[in-house]
Order: C-alpha cells, then structure tokens, then sequence
C-alpha cells in the first residue's frame, strides 16, 4: 500500500473548502449578520459571550453542562470564522430575541444546513427552550424527564400526528408540563423513531463489519459511547440520541455516505448540513467509497484536516477529530501508568523472546487499535489499576525493573500468529522503521519505535505520524506542561526516537522504559 499522498490531502481539504463555501453562497455572511445584531441591541462581545451557550461534556465526571463562550469566540466569528454546534447558533438566537421560525430558518438553515425536525426528541427539546419552557441550565435534567416518560409502561391509546400539526402543538405549549403531556401522548411517535434507529444502527455496524461485536470494542470509544449502559439502551430505542453523539459515531465508525443518511433518516434528522464537521464527516464517507479504504489513513486525514480548519477559524471540537479520545482524556496518572506497562510488557516479551512473528511477518503495530480502545477501556475500569496509577505517581517507582505491573493483553501475542493482510497494511506505513528480517535485532528496534509512536497516541489521543518528527515530542510536552509533569528526560529519550524527520532509534527500549518510569507530578 502506498504511502498517504501530500497531494491527497490537499486535494481532500480543497474539496472540504468547496464544500463549505458553496454552503454559504447567496447568503449573507454570518460576520456580517452577527455586527448588524450587535449593533441593533448594543451589544459588546463581552455581554454577547455572557449570554451564547455552548455544550461541555466531561466525560471522567459523566457531566453535561452548558457554559458561555468567550469574548474571544464572538471576536473570531467577527473576523470571518463560524460557530459550529447548534446550542451557539439557537443561544445566540435567543439572545437577539429571535423567536422559532426566525432561529430555525434564518441561522439554523442557512448556517448549519439543517433545521429542527419535532419528531425527534433532542429536537422537540431545543424547541421547548426556545419557547423559554425552560433555563439552558435545565437541558439535561429536562432531557432525563423526556427519557423516563419514553420508558413508561402506561397503557393508553397509541396516537400518530402530522409532523406539521406536532410542530404547531409542541410550538404552542406555554408550559414544561404542558410540553411533558404532550410527549407523552404521543411517545409512540417519538418512541417508534427511537426503535427505528437502534435497529437500523445495528445493521450499519453489520454491513460495515461483518458483525457487530468485531465492531464494539472499537465504539466504545465515540463520544458516549464509552459507558456500555447508555449505548445498549440507544440499541433498544430506549435513549435519546443526539445529533452530536451520531456524528461521532459515523466519524469513528466510518460508514458509506449511504448508512450515514439512513441514520440520519431513521434518527428522524435532517441530512448532512454544512457546518465544517459535517463536511468532514460527508467527505470521508466519499473519499473511502471512492478512493482510500485504509482506516489509519482515514484518520489521519481527519485529524489533518480539523486541524488545518482550525487554524482558518473555524470551530471543530477536539474530540470529535482525535481518534483514541478515551485514552486521551484519562486522568494523568492513569495514562502515565498504562504507558509506564506497556514498556514493561515488551521487555517481558523480548526476554521470552516473544516477538510476534511467523515467517518473518511482524504483526505488533497490528495490534495498536486493540491495545489503545479495548486493554485501555479495560483497564480504566479496573481497581488495582487505578490504584497503582495513584500510588506509583505520589510515590514515585524506586527500583522500576523490579516493579509489579499490569499485563497487556494485546501485547501478548500467541506464537505462530499470523496477521492479517489487511492489519499489516493498516500501520505498516506510519509506525514501520523498516520491514523486520529474521534478525532478532531488527524487532528490538520496531520495539522501541512501536513504543515511541504509541507513547505519543497515549498523551495526545491523535495517530502517529512518522513524518512530523518535531512537531510530535513538542505535542507532549505542551501535554505535560498542562497537567504539570516533570519529565525532561523521558521527553529527551523521545527527541532522539521520535524528534526528527528520520527515526534515529538510539538507545534501547530499557533506556525508554527508565525514561517513563522517572516523569513525575511537578510539586
């Protein structure tokens, strides 16, 4: 397989840019229709951030919360860039006194793409808010009411309504518990969608896996669908789905641009818009139906392309675009721990001279998905696991090679193991130094190379590349800086490994793992 082509990139990235500007032609500029409204209610973009909302959600605490933007997002919209999630667009709305129709129609459609449909229940939920039901602090809780109302067993009559006559009804209400009664007279409607979807999100996994548990280790790491719970209940149609979760899924799960709008469909949404992570989302379905059908380099076409999109302005959540989130947002000490028994893992593989192979086919990078979605969700879950993490960094490894360890399941790779063809493929190109022989000495040094490159998915949640050399060792120390770790040493250990456009591969992979073992909370 060839090498991801810089012109392949360029040429994906032209095609999101097209995209979005044939999205907003004929329209005013959304810098110019944001001052004539701040102009219109005097505002400054000090009081307009008090008053725009946008959705954090913290993962480690299961948290959702809705928090104002910054001065500084109101000044970038000024300068040209755009809001990119619906709470910005319908808080901003109510902000300026805009009613429905005006937040539906006059941003929703002409800036997203997509306006609100009221059979869907996140839907019906933003209409509800705009109709002032109930405060943005209330979403969530309001959200949960929805959710238990969808799963009474009340016996009564089961009732079907136009979407037009539901719009109106649900548009009328004049208060929460008017907006309840309503939901719950007509929870068929919005149940039967809900069931719609969760069979329809299985098939998907079918026909783009084969079968769906090959696919569930890898979703567990999309958004919420890190807690198992909340996923099976979406399975049965027995959860709210919102827009923001089924992004996350089609960009983790990478369907056709075909299963992409069948869920969309089922989930009662409209398709596509063109906010800059749909049409990443849109462009990744047509580019791997059309010409890469390589995960790896999907992803890093992905994160390329959010990142390049950024740095023009535009808003695109870290998240979405960063491919081992769940590693990524593990406390510290956690991520320090598993990288700490990864290291201790190969070098107990290299004294049983464990390596891997079979007919000179190394298949170690094959297991980098399994190593950093399923023993990662694992462990994190585990007990003695996080009480290492806890314990080793307040105290520090005194003698590391003697040190007790958690084993990596994924790193124990049976003897006679032959890879597949296409796991080979998949991070031959970006983790390779070079294509082992029957040398012993060449999988020592893939070894160190391999734990370098995962080293770096671990503390930035993003795929390695080996071109960026720099730029790579740079990314986790700015990682380091923000949670206040002392490792200058381990950092060091990685410039020579990783730090440069040519993979040096000094040292040895003992030197790395002493290196890891020494980074420590800066007191």
């Amino acid at each position: 397989m060839e090498r991801l082509a810089d012109d392949t990139i360029e040429s994906f990235m032209n095609a999101i840019e097209e995209r979005l500007a044939e999205g907003q032609k004929n329209k005013i500029p959304f810098s110019r229709f944001l001052e004539e409204k701040m102009d219109a209610f005097d505002y400054s973009n000090t009081s307009l951030a008090k008053k725009v909302f946008h959705r954090v959600e913290k993962k480690k605490e299961g948290t959702v919360t809705y928090v104002p933007v910054t001065r500084q997002a109101i000044g970038a919209w000024l300068r040209g860039s755009m809001p990119s999630s619906r709470d910005i667009y319908v808080t901003l709305g109510m902000a300026f006194q805009m009613n429905l129709e005006e937040i539906n129609h006059i941003l929703l459609e002409n800036y997203m793409g997509y306006g609100l449909y009221c059979k869907n229940i996140d839907d019906a939920l933003w209409i509800a808010l705009i109709n002032g039901l109930f405060s943005i602090d209330s979403f969530e809780t309001v959200r949960e009411k929805i959710e238990d109302i969808l799963e009474e067993n009340v016996q009564q009559d089961s009732r079907s309504l136009a979407t037009m006559d539901l719009w109106v009804m649900l548009s009328e209400a004049g208060t929460l518990e008017e907006f309840y009664e309503l939901i719950r007279i007509y929870k068929d409607e919005f149940r039967d969608g809900a069931r719609k979807f969760g069979q329809c999100l299985e098939e998907v996994i079918e026909e783009e896996y084969g079968y769906y548990d090959k696919a569930a280790w890898f979703l567990r790491d999309i958004g919420c669908l890190h807690c198992e719970a909340q996923f099976s209940k979406i399975r049965a149609g027995k959860a709210v789905v919102t827009r923001e979760w089924l992004l996350r899924f089609c960009i983790a799960l990478q369907p056709t641009y075909e299963s992409i709008e069948k869920l969309l469909a089922k989930a009662q949404m409209e398709p596509l818009g063109i906010t800059p992570a749909e049409v990443i989302i849109e462009m990744i379905a047509r580019y791997k139906s059309n010409s890469v059908a390589n995960s790896q380099e999907i992803w890093i076409m992905i994160e390329s392309a959010a990142e390049r999109l950024r740095q023009k302005g535009y808003e695109i959540e870290e998240d979405l675009c960063r491919k081992y989130n769940s590693v990524y947002e593990l406390p510290v000490s956690q991520k320090w721990w598993f990288s700490f028994c990864i290291g201790k893992q190969l070098l107990q593989n290299e004294k049983n001279k464990e390596f891997g192979y079979e007919k000179n086919g190394y298949c170690r990078f094959a297991m980098e998905d399994k190593l950093l979605f399923d023993d990662m969700n694992r462990n994190k879950k585990n007990v003695s696991f996080k009480k290492s993490a806890l314990e080793y960094m307040e105290t520090g490894i005194p003698d590391w090679k003697q040190a007790e360890f958690q084993e990596i399941p994924a790193l124990s790779i049976e003897k006679n193991y032959v890879p597949d063809a296409l796991d080979m493929e998949k991070f031959e190109d970006y983790c390779y130094v070079r294509r082992p022989s029957r040398f012993t000495k060449d999988f020592l040094r893939n070894d160190m190379y391999f734990y370098a490159a995962t080293l770096y998915s671990v503390w930035t949640g993003k795929c390695y590349q080996k071109e960026n050399g720099k730029r790579n060792v740079e990314e986790i120390r700015q990682e380091f800086e923000k949670h206040s770790l002392e490792g200058e040493e381990f950092l060091t250990v990685l410039t020579k490994m990783i730090g440069h456009d040519e993979v040096l591969l000094e040292g040895n992979l003992a030197t790395m793992v002493e290196a890891v073992a020494k980074v420590r909370q800066r007191q």
